[in-house]
C-alpha cells in the first residue's frame, strides 16, 4: 500500500482525542472487554481456508469516491485439507478471484461489497460467495501510538460450496515512521450459519495479515508481508500434523511491490511461500484498483492526492 503522511480526518476535531467520551477511549475499552470474553469462552477446534492475501489500510476513500478493483491469488498447489464444492483442495492448483466495489460515504466511513470466485480442485471458474456487507470505519489517530480502524464483513457463500457463513471483524492498526509504514490486521471469523450442522459462532477463528513497507519514491514502495490462519482463538492449531489435514495453521510470507499509476490506479503484485505443511509452497497475487469521483467536481482534494493507497 502506498502511503504518504496526511492530515487527520476533520471529524476528530468534533470529538477530540482524549477523555472518556473520545472515540479512542471507547475503542480501547470495547476491545479490551472483547478479548477478555474470547479468552474465557470454551470452544471446539476448527479451521477455515486461507486465500485473502490483502492488507487493509487505515485510510478510507474520500467522501463520494468509488473504488473498483479485483484481487487475484494463485496457489501452486494448495496443501490444505479443506474442501470446496465438496472437492478436496489438497495438492490442487487453485485460483481465487475477488471483485470489489467500495464507496466513501464520508471521509472516514466506507461501504462496499465483494464477490468471490474460484477455480481448481475439480471445479471450473465458479461463483463462491458474496461479502454482502462490508464497512470500514477509521478512528482518530492516536499520537505516538497507532492509527486504528475497523472493517466488518458478512460472508454469504453459495449453497453449492457447502461452506459456512461468517461475520468477519477485522481490527486495523497502522504506524508511519519516516519513509516506513507498518500495517497490521487481526481478523476474527464468527460462524453464523453452517449447512453441515450447528454454527459455532463464539468464540471465533483468527487470521492475521501484516506488512512493512518502504517508500522508494512518491509512487512506488517495496514491502514484506505476512499472512496466516491460526484457528480458534482459545485453542490455536498446531504448525504440523497429518499430511492433508485441515487442522494445521497456514502461514505465508510475501515480497510485495506497490505502484500508484497516475492519479486513479493502484497496483500491487507479490510472490509468497508457505511456512507450514498446510500452506501452498508458492503463491502469486495481484491487486488492481481504480478510484474515481463520479459525482460533483472532478477536482481531487488534498486528502485524495495524499492518501492514495494500494492494499
Amino acid at each position: 500500500m502506498l502511503e504518504i503522511p496526511s492530515s487527520a480526518p476533520a471529524w476528530r476535531k468534533a470529538f477530540g482525542e482524549t477523555g472518556k467520551n473520545s472515540p479512542n477511549f471507547l475503542f480501547v475499552s470495547f476491545f479490551s472487554l472483547f478479548f477478555l470474553f474470547l479468552l474465557l469462552t470454551p470452544q471446539k477446534s476448527r479451521a477455515t481456508s486461507f486465500n485473502d492475501f490483502i492488507i487493509y489500510p487505515y485510510e478510507t476513500p474520500e467522501q463520494g469516491e468509488i473504488s473498483l478493483g479485483t484481487w487475484q491469488s494463485v496457489l501452486l498447489p494448495s496443501k490444505s485439507g479443506e474442501a470446496a464444492f465438496n472437492h478436496s483442495e489438497y495438492n490442487q492448483d487453485i485460483l481465487f478471484s475477488t471483485y470489489v466495489l467500495e464507496f466513501g460515504v464520508t471521509d472516514w466511513w466506507t461501504l462496499g461489497t465483494y464477490v468471490d470466485f474460484m477455480s481448481g480442485a475439480g471445479q471450473g471458474y465458479s461463483y463462491l460467495q458474496t461479502r454482502a456487507i462490508t464497512s470500514r470505519i477509521r478512528f482518530p489517530r492516536i499520537p505516538d501510538f497507532i492509527d486504528p480502524a475497523i472493517q466488518i464483513e458478512y460472508w454469504v457463500p453459495t449453497g453449492a460450496a457447502n461452506n459456512p457463513s461468517f461475520l468477519d471483524l477485522i481490527l486495523i492498526g497502522e504506524k508511519k515512521v519516516g519513509r516506513f509504514v507498518f500495517d497490521i490486521n487481526s481478523s476474527f471469523f464468527f460462524e453464523t450459519a453452517n449447512p453441515g450442522g450447528a454454527a459455532e459462532g463464539i468464540p471465533p477463528d483468527m487470521e492475521y495479515a501484516g506488512g512493512l513497507y518502504y517508500l522508494l519514491a512518491d509512487n512506488v514502495n517495496f514491502g514484506v508481508e505476512a499472512f496466516g490462519a491460526l484457528g480458534p482463538v482459545t485453542a490455536m492449531l498446531p504448525f504440523g500434523g497429518p499430511v492433508g489435514s485441515a487442522n494445521i495453521q497456514q502461514n505465508y510470507i510475501f515480497q510485495s511491490w506497490n505502484f500508484a499509476i497516475g492519479d486513479h490506479i493502484d497496483w500491487n503484485v507479490g510472490v509468497g511461500t508457505g511456512l507450514t505443511q498446510a500452506s501452498a509452497p508458492f503463491v502469486f497475487k495481484t491487486i488492481f484498483e481504480y478510484h474515481f469521483k463520479p459525482f460533483g467536481s472532478q477536482e481531487e482534494g488534498e486528502q485524495y492526492k495524499e492518501e492514495q493507497n494500494i492494499h
